[in-house]
């Protein structure tokens, strides 16, 4: 483990990246990334913690795919397993630090003596005990043993004694070709079994010299100074960024106590003001009701007196006399009904209430006022020496029969190429995927609940797969030439076009036709949405989507607007490609030098652009039918399309 718990970025020493302290058995991982060997060891124990049987993990710092070594059973024994950098242990000994190394052969026993030497063949450092057997083992008496302190004493010293690199992929085998068709550095196996059809596989003990002329470490150094310069850049920008928003807190405190203060008096005002309409209102409606029942007691007086002499005449009256008063009567008796019904017409109940404005319960419901972050980015040129883009020329044109799974018209809207040089189809026509074999003969075929539209590996086990009108995601595994299902995913919106970001991350192009808007996005392997971006100015649904290697752009092309559209994962538009001969955009993909692919459908075409949409060229051979779906096969460096014909054809376009 580190022996200091921080350290700073300005200081020249090496240190591990995730304690940020000086190394102590700096521990390298394939992607040549160095960690303290407790460090490593403890990131790969949480990790193991969580799974039943941990096969891999990824980088820390670059999310690289490591592999557990096979028939190592315990983690002890795969930390044992992984390289030490001789060059960063002589750099941490040079700077003076406290270097103190454990025989790894007693650590594997968990028990600990400290280590006198190391054995250049076997890469591990041995006690005084230890080192006696070594010398005198059959297998390994004639192995080089260096004292530590001369390993450690300088950097020349380390790479005086430093071993060849491992091969990433395969236990065991060091590197020792280079293949310039993949820009990769291999092994003998990596070379028999994924770059035996490559043209250019070159012996890297004869051919070094040469490749190193291509690649100027000096370059490469300058580079990366610049980048440590605008990564201390950065933590001093963050730290004075720290410092003030600490007084900006307290600027916030005291504007909320300001706020309270406003709404303690506007509510006051408020409720000064509404209990005065109240009173007014109030004493209206008592001045109403009381004059209704002054009418009632004045009708029912009139109508209490007519009775009353009714009674006397019809009593004492004569014949005449009681005629009068009884017609007279009937008549008023008549007028005293009217009056009656038109006052039982507009009885009423009075009720006071207090009802909240809707105004009021929406804001109640919300909030008053939010705190918020706003960024101010800052201006730091990223002075990076970028390689330069090549122009692949197009060498030869296949065209290849898809033999089965049947004898249905298909239509290949999307395929993707699997490591074992075989290929994934997506049949919208009849909603299906099926895996082929490099000679595009069907091996099996999985019915989909939906009809799919894009494709994408998803890890070492998995693929995924875009179902268009359910709004949801496939997940397929593919093992033993058999496909299954494993899991589904909801997307909030229809989803067309697809990738994958490589950190368990899905982004998704599709149409949100409520807002009439184009729109992307990042979604988890949980289906939770984790970033959204409209763009454009309709809703345009037959989209394909593809990232650059670095996973830092993203391009979408769009049917309905003839353009590929290229953000950066941020959502901020960078480009916009609309060529006039670029009719009906489609599929996308990139090759190896990030350069662009895209498809115009209607113009029957493929454009090859650079990574910043610089036209490199226009390929139109042997494109008479209308071409849909496009992949990058890495292995044999060439382009596979699919047309929209009911033909089971696929073009493979050979790149130079």
């Amino acid at each position: 483990m580190a022996t200091s718990d921080t350290a700073s970025c300005a200081d020249e020493s090496p240190i591990c990246p995730i304690c940020l302290g000086a190394f102590n058995i700096p521990r390298q991982l394939t992607c040549m990334h160095c960690f303290c060997e407790h460090c490593i060891k403890s990131y790969i124990k949480s990790k193991a913690a969580k799974v039943e049987y941990l096969d891999k993990i990824e980088c820390p710092v670059c999310q690289t795919i490591v592999r557990r070594p096979q028939r190592v059973t315990s983690v002890e024994s795969w930390i044992s397993r992984l390289p030490i950098n001789t060059v960063l242990l002589s750099i941490s000994s040079e700077s003076k630090v406290n270097v103190i190394r454990p025989c790894d052969a007693c650590q594997s026993r968990d028990v600990m003596k400290s280590a006198e030497g190391y054995c250049v063949d076997c890469e591990e450092a041995m006690c005084i005990d230890c080192k006696v057997v070594h010398q005198h083992q059959k297998a390994t008496k004639t192995h080089s043993i260096v004292c530590i302190e001369e390993l450690t004493r300088s950097p020349q010293n380390a790479m005086k004694y430093a071993t060849a690199f491992n091969c990433p992929e395969h236990d065991g085998e060091d590197i020792k070709f280079y293949c310039r068709n993949h820009r990769l550095a291999c092994c003998v196996v990596c070379c028999g079994m994924n770059h035996r059809n490559c043209e250019s596989v070159l012996d890297l003990k004869t051919e070094a010299s040469t490749l190193l002329k291509e690649e100027d470490p000096g370059v490469i150094i300058e580079s990366l100074k610049t980048l440590e310069t605008h990564l201390n850049k950065f933590t001093e920008i963050n730290n004075e960024n720290i410092n003030n928003l600490e007084c900006q807190m307290n600027v916030v405190t005291a504007a909320i106590r300001d706020l309270r203060k406003k709404l303690n008096d506007a509510l006051d005002e408020f409720e000064r003001k509404l209990k005065m309409d109240g009173k007014i209102i109030y004493k209206g409606d008592m001045i109403q009701k009381q004059e209704e029942n002054h009418a009632c007691l004045s009708l029912l007086s009139s109508i209490r007196n007519s009775r009353a002499v009714l009674e006397v005449v019809n009593q004492n009256g004569n014949t005449i006399q009681k005629f009068l008063v009884t017609d007279k009567t009937k008549s008023q008796l008549t007028s005293y009904s009217e009056l009656i019904h038109e006052k039982f017409e507009k009885i009423n109940k009075m009720t006071l209430q207090l009802e909240a404005d809707p105004l009021f319960e929406s804001l109640m419901e919300g909030k008053f006022a939010k705190i918020v972050t706003k960024s101010e980015y800052q201006d730091l040129p990223l002075t990076i020496t970028k390689k330069p883009t090549k122009q692949w020329p197009l060498l030869i044109t296949s065209v290849f029969e898809v033999k089965g799974p049947d004898e249905k018209k298909q239509r290949y809207t999307d395929l993707v190429c699997l490591p074992d040089d075989k290929v994934m189809l997506i049949d919208g026509l009849n909603s299906r995927c099926c895996l082929l074999d490099s000679s595009f003969c069907n091996i099996s075929s999985y019915s989909l609940p939906d009809k799919p539209w894009s494709i994408r590996i998803f890890d070492d086990e998995e693929v995924v797969v875009s179902l268009r009108e359910q709004n949801q995601i496939q997940f397929l595994s593919v093992k033993d030439n058999t496909i299954k299902p494993t899991r589904m995913i909801k997307t909030r919106l229809p989803c067309f076009g697809i990738d994958v970001t490589g950190k368990g991350s899905i982004v998704v192009s599709g149409a949100n036709f409520a807002k009439r808007k184009c729109y992307w996005s990042v979604i988890n392997d949980r289906g939770e949405e984790t970033f959204y971006h409209e763009y454009g100015d309709k809703a345009w649904s037959n989209s394909y989507i593809a990232l650059n290697a670095l996973k830092t752009r993203v391009y979408i092309s769009t049917y309905g607007t003839d353009s590929l559209f290229c953000f950066d994962i941020a959502g901020s538009l960078l480009f916009v490609y609309k060529p006039a001969n670029l009719k009906g955009s489609y599929g996308i993909t990139l090759d190896i030098d990030d350069n662009l692919y895209v498809v115009g459908r209607n113009s029957k075409n493929i454009h090859q652009l650079s990574p910043d949409g610089a036209v490199l060229q226009i390929i139109t051979d042997d494109l008479r039918k209308r071409p849909v779906a496009i992949t990058y096969d890495r292995s044999k460096h060439q382009l596979l399309v699919t047309n929209e014909a009911s033909e089971r054809k696929i073009h493979a376009i050979k790149l130079g």
